[in-house]
């Protein structure tokens, strides 16, 4: 069953919802009910995900174990 949704946009959402159906090439309703969905849905990407972008952005060992200053006390119990 399809269902007809009609809903008032300001001017700045209207302008940049025409902007992204002429920049994807893509029906303005298109991207209206896959915004919808992924919102409805928690299409959402978890925090893996998110920072992957970061990945491998940071200089240094790829494993900290391999500088022994990391390991010092490894083992020991905490002092309370």
């Amino acid at each position: 069953m399809n269902a007809t949704l009609t809903v008032r946009l300001d001017g700045e959402v209207a302008g940049a919802l025409e902007r992204e159906a002429r920049r994807t090439r893509r029906t303005k309703g298109q991207i209206v009910r896959d915004a919808l969905k992924e919102h409805l849905h928690g299409a959402r990407p978890n925090a893996l995900e998110a920072l992957s972008t970061y990945a491998g952005t940071m200089r240094g060992p790829a494993d900290l174990s391999t500088n022994r200053k990391h390991l010092a006390g490894l083992g020991r119990r905490r002092r309370a």
